[in-house]
């Protein structure tokens, strides 16, 4: 399976034209997955309830009906963030779409920093699918710093996990190198670049986009400030081998009646 993480720097709400420019990104690397990053096309530091619902969008949009039409002529599954509307409320999203139609609808699950003033907290709980004789776990940005976010997809079976991310703090692309390993996955986070100044608040980005491997190898490593299309070939199965050696199973061995949850 080719695994394509499209890195990139979206201008804020220019919706259009940063879904024209990722769809772009994609056709020049042609996959089997492409991974985006949370709100990949609307921009993130929203500074206002009003403001973030009018660049919320349902599942029935111009912009996921393009990266739909993406999906379909690219013959490839596409996990991208965006802002979604549901009635009321709002939520920070991740949607996979396959080729063939069937869509899954991710909604995280540990809101960040301001997050909180804007969004409800996800309530659909990890989701895996099937695709292509793999099993993809999505997962959005602050997720990675509760170790049971992935440690939960890989015990609901996940050989890949579909990681959107703009993150800002320094930690997660080493802290995947763990979490990988740990679980016996395949870690795919693709983070945004470039700084929004909105009002008196800058973020910064941190780019460095990755995919480690179950034994926590760097099989891609993207540039810290520049927009990239980085692409490598995977065996998912290679995510099924949970034995360290004849005696312990990274799964297996876990004693939970032990653990204080």
């Amino acid at each position: 399976m080719k695994i394509t993480l499209v890195q990139n720097h979206p201008v804020f709400g220019d919706k259009a034209g940063n879904v024209a420019r990722l769809v772009a990104a994609m056709e020049s690397s042609p996959s089997d997955l492409y991974v985006l990053p949370e709100m990949a096309y609307s921009g993130y530091q929203f500074t206002s309830v009003e403001e973030t619902r009018s660049l919320a969008e349902d599942l029935g949009s111009s912009s996921i009906d393009a990266l739909r039409a993406a999906s379909r002529r690219l013959d490839a599954c596409v996990v991208f963030g965006f802002p979604e509307r549901a009635g009321n409320l709002l939520y920070n999203s991740s949607l996979a779409l396959l080729p063939d139609g069937k869509e899954y609808l991710y909604r995280k699950t540990h809101l960040f920093y301001k997050e909180k003033l804007f969004f409800s907290p996800g309530d659909t709980g990890f989701k895996v699918f099937d695709f292509r004789n793999a099993k993809i776990g999505i997962a959005i940005c602050f997720d990675w710093f509760f170790p049971e976010s992935f440690r939960t997809l890989a015990l609901k079976g996940a050989d890949i996990v579909a990681h959107s991310s703009n993150l800002v703090l320094p930690y997660c692309q080493r802290a995947d190198f763990a979490a990988a390993v740990q679980n016996k996955v395949f870690i795919a986070t693709a983070n945004r670049v470039g700084t929004e100044q909105r009002e008196a608040e800058a973020l910064t980005f941190t780019g460095g986009s990755v995919l480690v491997s179950p034994k926590g190898e760097y099989l891609l490593e993207g540039p810290r400030e520049k927009e990239a299309v980085l692409s490598a070939d995977i065996d998912p199965a290679a995510a099924r081998v949970k034995r360290l050696n004849p005696w312990n199973d990274a799964l297996d061995d876990r004693r939970p009646e032990f653990y204080d949850l």
